[in-house]
Formats: structure tokens, C-alpha cells, sequence
């Protein structure tokens, strides 16, 4: 009987254990790390937003807003101002008119013997309707009176409405010198009027 020697001439094989070679040296962060980090992130960004619009903007516009009622404020200051002097020409026609100092004392420069609610009338009803009455200079018994606003036809007519009034002795006309005059041109005129005295008034 042979033996059988095949399973003794086969080689043994080494036993073989898994081996690494090289290190994976990435590490997986935290989800929670990274929202945290973005959070901040935009938290920052919004903080210096903020501080920008604030001092560039937000300041500048209060700056023009306080600017813009400084304005209106000393703009309505000046209408009102405007409002009060419309008159100004008027009142003072009147108080002068009324004044004692210029239209009763004889040592007056300015004393006329005429009646002052009549000379009053005379500019109320014969010349202030018809155009801007800028001046009234009255000296003695002549009055000279600058106006403007008027054209050539509705002078003329003013003019000889003045002269039938019974408080003017005699009335002369005077026209700023243009260099083209047309019927039709606004212009700037004085009246000189000699006033009636009383007594003469009352004689004729």
C-alpha cells in the first residue's frame, strides 16, 4: 500500500491581515458649527449696515429735513412781514393825512390850507382806483403825487377827472420818457396839483 505524499509537497500559504498605507487627514465638520459661523456672519453684515445708513444717511436726512423748516419758517416769517407792509404806502398816506403836524400848523413845511378829509377823497376817489399810487409828496398847497400802472387813454381820463374836482386850482402832467411810447405801455407818471385854499374854494 502506497501513501499518498501530494498533500505534504503543496506549499503553505501566509496568512494575509489588511494593512493602510495612507491617513485620510479630512475631518467632516459640524453642521451646527458652520450655521453658527454663517449666523454671525450676517449678524455682523446687519449691524454695519445699520451704523452706515444711521451716520450717512439717517443724519444727513435730519440734517435736511431741520434745514428745510429753518427755511420755511423764516420764509413764512417774510411773508407775513410782506403781508403787514402791503399797505404800508396807504397807511401812512392816511395818517399823514390825518396828522395835525403837517395839515393845520402854519409853521409847517408841509401846511395846506385845505381841508384834509378832502385831499384824502381827491387821492381815494380820483387816483388810487385807476392805478399804484407809489409816492404823495405835499408841500405848502402843491401836491405831487407818482403813480404807475396805466397806460396812455386811462392817464388822460384820470387826468381830466382830477381837474373838475373843486379842491384843485390847477393839475400838470408828467411822463417818464420811454423809448418807444405806445398807446398801450404801462407807465410811470406824476400829477402835480396845485390845491384850492379853503377860503377861495368857498368864495368861488
Amino acid at each position: 500500500m502506497k501513501k499518498d505524499n501530494s498533500a505534504k509537497s503543496l506549499p503553505i500559504k501566509a496568512s494575509k491581515y489588511p494593512t493602510k498605507r495612507t491617513v485620510n487627514l479630512a475631518q467632516r465638520e459640524s453642521h451646527s458649527r458652520s450655521t453658527l459661523t454663517l449666523t454671525l456672519g450676517l449678524v455682523l453684515i446687519v449691524a454695519l449696515s445699520f451704523c452706515v445708513a444711521n451716520f450717512g444717511v439717517l443724519r444727513q436726512l435730519d440734517r435736511q429735513r431741520a434745514a428745510e423748516n429753518a427755511y420755511n419758517t423764516v420764509h413764512s416769517q417774510y411773508i407775513q412781514m410782506q403781508q403787514a407792509l402791503a399797505d404800508y404806502d396807504n397807511v401812512e398816506l392816511q395818517y399823514r393825512t390825518y396828522s395835525r403836524t403837517w395839515m393845520q400848523e402854519e409853521d409847517s413845511p408841509f401846511y395846506i390850507p385845505v381841508d384834509r378829509l378832502e385831499v384824502l377823497d381827491l387821492l381815494e376817489g380820483y387816483l388810487m382806483p385807476y392805478g399804484t399810487v407809489k409816492t404823495v409828496l405835499v408841500e405848502d398847497d402843491v401836491a405831487i403825487i407818482t403813480m404807475s400802472g396805466m397806460d396812455l387813454k386811462q392817464i388822460s381820463a384820470m387826468f381830466q377827472r382830477v381837474q373838475q374836482q373843486p379842491i384843485v386850482k390847477s393839475a400838470s402832467l408828467t411822463i417818464a420818457a420811454t423809448p418807444r411810447l405806445s398807446r398801450t405801455d404801462l407807465l410811470d407818471f406824476s400829477v402835480t396839483i396845485t390845491l384850492q385854499p379853503a377860503d377861495k374854494e368857498a368864495a368861488a
